[in-house]
């Protein structure tokens, strides 16, 4: 099967119709504290006291916007009000929406990850989808964390670029990420550890699960893409197969943000 499309650049919202064989992907800026405000009458209550124990209150700011900007985001595709969504949690902590809610019964699957500044949302209609987003560092000890995470082909890839630091780096999150938005897809989570599939990680390599050791026919069930969100972050994106197309799309620091919870981000109505 060819590997799917994904648009070039990141639009600027309103998003066209998500198609049964497509992924929207939507990015989220989170550096602009004055967006909490606006957000957070739209969070349940449970999500407005998790923002508040965090000991550094840009943390939890970042973490009002990324699940404001998600019931929004959320709420035109089912077409619900924001702050009316519910949601449960897997055995393995994916969350999705309640399943015993309209909203829960349309069909929608979501996944979002959210790293330093920025957000990535993915959704889907009727198939499993994962994301995950990793801002770069260098003081990380790239090489020991593979060591005891990455499975050993994954390792000697790595190890393989050690002339180079920045592809090293480069290589490191490249993995990492695509290894979180598999686990994160499937569901399992960490629950299954992260020696037993493999991914690429090489510079310039595509995206790509080379197999899973747990499940023979993972390669045929899932497709794997990268996505380039901004300089010095990696990000990945996995889902059900077939995916015909990915449309990238941003909310934008200015994007219009509901001061009334039948609005959505678009500046319309649900």
């Amino acid at each position: 099967m060819a590997p799917a499309q994904s648009s070039d650049s990141w639009m600027l919202a309103p998003p066209p119709a998500l198609e049964e064989n497509a992924v929207h992907v939507w990015r989220i800026a989170l550096g602009d504290a004055t967006q909490t405000k606006r957000y957070h009458h739209l969070l349940s209550a449970e999500e407005q006291g998790r923002a508040r124990r965090f000991f550094r209150k840009e943390h939890g700011d970042r973490y009002v916007i990324a699940h404001g900007a998600l019931r929004c985001i959320l709420a035109h595709y089912v077409s619900e009000r924001a702050e009316s969504l519910e949601f449960s949690v897997s055995e393995h902590g994916k969350p999705s929406l309640a399943a015993t809610t309209p909203a829960g019964a349309s069909g929608i699957e979501f996944n979002l990850s959210h790293s330093g500044d920025l957000a990535l949302v993915a959704v889907a209609r009727g198939r499993s989808v994962g994301v995950d987003l990793e801002r770069w560092s260098e003081e990380t000890e790239h090489l020991e964390l593979a060591e005891r995470f990455f499975s050993p082909a994954e390792r000697d890839a790595l190890r393989a670029l050690a002339d180079s630091r920045e592809k090293v780096v480069a290589g490191f999150f490249a993995a990492w990420s695509r290894k979180e938005a598999y686990l994160k897809a499937t569901g399992h989570g960490i629950s299954r550890g992260l020696h037993h599939f493999d991914v690429t990680l090489g510079p310039g390599e595509p995206a790509r699960l080379l197999g899973d050791r747990l499940d023979v026919r993972a390669t045929e069930r899932w497709e794997m893409l990268s996505l380039e969100p901004a300089p010095g972050f990696s990000a990945a994106l996995v889902a059900e197969s077939p995916i015909v197309q990915v449309v990238q799309l941003d909310v934008g620091e200015g994007a219009p943000v509901p001061d009334s919870a039948h609005a959505t981000l678009f500046g319309g109505h649900v």
